[in-house]
């Protein structure tokens, strides 16, 4: 059963792709049923239980990409490498949103032994830090000349790079930019039966965010599945354009 839902997710990626020429967006989070992905200290470990975190390990495995921001690579230093017992497994392309090429040379996504990494940046990012990047290994993608990663132009690179499919699993903020520029396809919500509290603790998606509930992102096409104690609630965003 598994595989076949696997199967079916990566479907419907590779024919948006075609369709598009851009990659189909997948914003996976992990929050409590209060919807907090965080505490007011930015812990996060863990929000859902095992059964959970191996299927988002099994969704990485099918799709091409997985991106944050370049503060939660900081934050968390994470590797974002898929682990699955399976020795097929593979690794997608580690894809970090970086405006000014911040990410630390001792990052643990700077050493591409076992995966790719790509950053997004603008093209008024340090030339030499790129350099410095380039020499690890790292494939720089410069989007424009603004403050901020232009992010549609960066979908577009990634998909004339063959990448057809992204798992997103960003902060609040890069969330909410890639939401509100209309790039997100699907959302996979996981949420675990806690409830956190706290008014500074963190949510999903951050940002400005809309300022009337009428103007509020609605999902079509809802499943709901279980994953030990957990729910996992998907859709696909409607967009007003």
């Amino acid at each position: 059963m598994i595989v076949k839902h696997l199967k079916k997710l990566k479907e419907e990626a590779d024919s948006y792709y075609k369709q598009t020429g851009l990659p189909f967006i997948v914003m996976k989070s992990a929050m409590t049923l209060d919807g907090k992905i965080a505490t007011s200290t930015g812990d996060s470990k863990w929000v859902t239980g095992e059964a959970s975190r191996n299927h988002v390990h099994e969704l990485r495995n099918i799709y091409d990409g997985i991106m944050i921001g370049v503060d939660t690579a900081i934050k968390d230093r994470p590797q974002l490498t898929t682990r699955l017992p399976d020795r097929n497994r593979r690794n997608p392309v580690r894809i970090i949103t970086d405006s000014q090429l911040r990410l630390p040379l001792d990052s643990p996504l700077v050493d591409t032994s076992e995966a790719q990494t790509w950053v997004l940046c603008t093209d008024v990012a340090d030339i030499e830090k790129e350099k410095q990047l380039v020499k690890y290994g790292v494939k720089v993608l410069r989007t424009g000349n603004g403050s901020r990663v232009a992010l549609r132009r960066a979908m577009e690179k990634l998909g004339e790079n063959g990448i057809q499919s992204v798992l997103l699993e960003g902060g609040g903020q890069l969330n909410w930019s890639m939401l509100e520029a209309s790039l997100v396809q699907k959302a996979m919500i996981f949420i675990a039966p806690k409830l956190l509290g706290g008014k500074d603790s963190i949510s999903p998606i951050s940002g400005e965010g809309f300022a009337q509930m009428g103007l509020a992102v609605r999902l079509d096409r809802l499943t709901f599945d279980h994953f030990g104690e957990d729910i996992c609630i998907s859709g696909y965003p409607i967009y007003d354009i």
